[in-house]
């Protein structure tokens, strides 16, 4: 029997009161572009705008926020801290509007609220540490402090959160955010969770904690012994990942470890999959965005593991920010390539970023030979945009759909090339970052994607 073809989704990733203000908006896009799908998100609560119940509020981890501007000083401004689950104190009403006008459009909404890779440099006491249990280093502050994923508290509160939106708000979906580790350019998230309760989770995976602490530690004494000499004849090797690995220390040790951790994010994405399902129907779609293919399982993300749980596989953004498909490798070349510089006294530059292009497969674009990140900079974004969702074809079983992120807000012939891509790696729809100033882009999205 003929498995049915995924169903095609054009997600439009939008400002919920932007929406609210014009819902007129949403009939436009949905005869102009084919808009099938909003996912509404509030800058102010970083959620779609949900309100907590009094029930949550009163079982929620994170309520006292307000007492902790000096963590959280945008807290000043009324912006509550991207943590887990649904906060109280929201006003909810621009939500409903979106929903309602959503629903006279026949438009489906998809709920959205963050998970675990920010919110410990505000609650200390639940974020991640690294495997000597010390927290994370705040020089890497940018790119997340992340929260636990293994703390029972937050996991219960959260999967709370998940019933009462599906429940609440009747929504069609949920597409969660920041189901991750923190961004894998954040060096010390790599040694993190390190906690008893995430050695408690692995070892109910099978997986003896203590044995990949003491090869991790072992793995660093070695790299800290390379010479530039040594670094030199590695970059002339022209190493795959497995090779360097194996050729610094016991690189066994590096793929266990980070496959652990992503078996452990997955279980409790099935989990919250199960509760969402089990309260509104099975009609009811729950996924999240994911890293890009290169640096997935760095973050956490193991696809094989990821489609067993979640009903859809999306991103954040074809380019910028923390999880931009075609930013996320050049951040963690230049975060890993200063680190290396720093930690191989006297070595090249170009020798550094050199290696690091090839353990990710770049070697053969017209990339810098600097740390990335100089001023006036130019990469070849569009190219490594199409590379990784060639990647996500061939990493993925096809058990779910494929929402590529195109981010199309800016000149026409880039989002054409972004758009191509989605249709070359076969992708079912995609999620959308749009400015409806920019018609060009807008009728290019239609045409290729509509």
């Amino acid at each position: 029997m003929v498995a049915p073809p995924h169903r095609r989704r054009l997600i439009w990733f939008c400002q919920t009161e932007a929406v609210a203000a014009a819902p007129q908006v949403l009939a436009r896009l949905r005869d102009e572009i084919g808009l099938t799908t909003v996912m509404p998100e509030s800058p102010v609560s970083h959620t779609s705008g949900f309100a907590a119940s009094a029930e949550l509020a009163a079982a929620g981890p994170f309520e006292d926020w307000r007492a902790r501007l000096d963590a959280w000083p945008r807290g000043r401004e009324g912006v509550y801290p991207p943590v887990a689950g649904i906060v109280s104190g929201v006003d909810d009403a621009p939500l409903r509007r979106v929903i309602d006008a959503s629903a006279r459009a026949g438009i489906e909404v998809w709920g959205h609220l963050g998970l675990w890779s920010y919110g410990g440099d505000v609650y200390p006491e639940h974020a991640l540490c690294d495997l000597e249990g010390r927290p994370l280093d705040r020089r890497y502050a940018r790119w997340g402090i992340g929260l636990c994923p293994s703390r029972p508290v937050v996991h219960d509160w959260t999967r709370q959160c998940l019933v009462h939106a599906v429940r609440d708000y009747g929504v069609d979906g949920l597409c969660v955010d920041h189901a991750r580790y923190p961004a894998p350019a954040n060096l010390h998230a790599l040694v993190a969770c390190g906690c008893d309760d995430c050695r408690n989770a692995a070892e109910e995976l099978g997986y003896s904690f203590d044995a990949m602490r003491q090869g991790l530690r072992g793995w660093l004494e070695r790299l800290r012994g390379l010479t530039p000499a040594r670094l030199r004849a590695l970059v002339q090797a022209r190493p795959a990942a497995s090779e360097w690995l194996a050729w610094v220390g016991d690189g066994g040790v590096w793929v266990e470890w980070l496959e652990c951790r992503a078996r452990l994010l997955a279980r409790q994405m099935a989990a919250f999959g199960a509760a969402v399902r089990q309260a509104a129907g099975a009609t009811c779609v729950f996924g999240s965005d994911v890293f890009p293919p290169s640096v997935a399982l760095l973050g956490g993300h193991l696809y094989e593991e990821w489609e067993r749980g979640v009903d859809f596989l999306t991103g954040g953004a074809s380019f910028g920010g923390v999880v931009g498909w075609a930013t996320c490798v050049p951040s963690v070349v230049a975060e890993w390539g200063g680190a290396l510089l720093r930690a191989v006294p006297g070595a090249a530059e170009e020798d550094v970023v050199a290696l690091l292009w090839r353990l990710f497969g770049y070697d053969d674009l017209a990339l810098p030979r600097r740390l990335p990140g100089q001023p006036g900079e130019e990469l070849p974004l569009e190219d490594i945009y199409a590379r990784e969702l060639a990647r996500l074809r061939a990493s993925s079983s096809g058990a779910v759909p494929l929402y590529p992120p195109v981010t199309a807000t800016g000149r026409a012939e880039r989002t054409r090339r972004l758009c191509q891509a989605v249709v070359d790696c076969g992708g079912n729809g995609a999620l959308l970052n749009l400015d409806l100033q920019q018609t060009e882009s807008l009728a290019v999205v239609g045409q290729l994607l509509g």
